[in-house]
């Protein structure tokens, strides 16, 4: 399900909708939300290859944007913004 960024509401559910950067970890090629990542002292783990990802980490890019419910744990894709033209 793909939700526009104004959108605070669960469509499924009308919950809270927790909204968090999509990360793409360029080592291993893992794509997934923040909260997949394993936080850590230096930052986080990837949940894949267990490497490091420290602040600003080049190997680390933020590619999206996603949301989930708190209360219905459904997950979905923020539309990025509209260009301006």
């Amino acid at each position: 399900m793909q939700i526009e960024p104004r959108d605070t509401i669960c469509p499924t559910c009308g919950g809270a909708l927790g909204v968090v950067p999509v990360l793409h970890h360029m080592v291993c090629a893992y794509v997934g939300p923040q909260y997949d990542f394993i936080p850590a002292d230096s930052g986080y783990l990837c949940p894949k290859c267990r490497r490091a990802i420290g602040p600003n980490d080049p190997a680390c890019e933020i590619i999206g944007i996603a949301a989930r419910c708190a209360h219905c744990g459904k997950e979905m894709v923020v539309s990025p913004p509209a260009r301006a033209s």
